[in-house]
């Protein structure tokens, strides 16, 4: 039989081995908190310096797609202006001035446009027209810049019934076709120009054609393209469009785009 003070050792002995147990349980259950907390607020931090990391590239990457935009827009825009005013100068016969006026005139208007243009980057002339008017009329007005040069036969034709799109495809698809001029102008010796829309029942397709001098290949595909083909390339990616640029030397070229509704 057990005597009534090894009941109470026993007692003792068990409380203790329990206070332990529980001891043991709460500090292990402090040690996996605070090391959770250390793992959460080191989670947190990490998050924090790869959000403040992928704020400062989303800033860098808008920066830089802002100074592009801006040096397409020149390189297109502008420099198409000025490509025509320097050509009009080139056909003014300065033993004839008295009727070269209204040359000299135009000539003044393109540079002006184009001066204005640099002073208004972030409104573009033509952007406005675009914006206001469609991609037809500006298209329209750009012809119309040419047809006053007297050295170029230039025809547009529209197909389907057209459909407006969003501005910003649209804005894309203009400064395609306006470096596609720009081209045939600087560098093709063409004296026919020929521009196509033909709205199908699923997407746009536009159509640049010349009777000019041509394109070797290497030139159009490649490390030796043009900046204004790679710009070209590019607006046509950002639209989910199609480029394609066939010529052969001496056989003008065609430039093809396709762009989904």
């Amino acid at each position: 039989m057990f005597t009534t003070s090894s009941n109470t050792g026993i007692s003792i002995i068990i409380i203790t081995a329990v206070l332990l147990l529980l001891t043991t349980f709460i500090v292990s259950i402090l040690f996996l908190y605070q090391k959770r907390q250390f793992v959460y607020y080191s989670e947190l931090e990490k998050l924090k310096n790869e959000h403040r990391n992928n704020l400062l590239s989303t800033q860098l990457e808008i920066q830089e797609n802002t100074i592009q935009s801006i040096s397409r827009d020149i390189h297109d825009n502008i420099n198409l202006n000025l490509t025509l005013a320097k050509l009009n100068l080139n056909t003014i016969y300065t033993n004839n001035l008295p009727n070269e006026s209204e040359k000299i005139q135009d000539t003044i208007e393109l540079v002006s446009t184009a001066i204005n243009d640099l002073a208004n980057l972030s409104r573009s002339m033509n952007a406005d027209l675009l914006k206001e008017q469609g991609l037809i009329h500006a298209l329209s007005n750009e012809t119309e810049k040419i047809k006053k040069l007297d050295r170029f036969e230039i025809d547009i034709e529209i197909n389907g019934e057209p459909l407006f799109m969003d501005f910003q495809k649209e804005l894309f698809i203009f400064r395609i076709i306006q470096e596609s001029l720009n081209n045939i102008l600087k560098h093709s010796n063409a004296n026919k120009i020929r521009l196509c829309l033909e709205y199908n029942e699923k997407e746009l397709k536009v159509l640049v054609l010349d009777n000019g001098v041509g394109i070797e290949s290497s030139n159009v595909i490649g490390k030796r393209s043009s900046t204004g083909i790679l710009n070209m390339q590019k607006r046509a990616a950002l639209i989910g469009g199609r480029l394609e640029i066939n010529s052969q030397p001496g056989k003008g070229a065609i430039v093809t785009l396709n762009v989904p509704y």
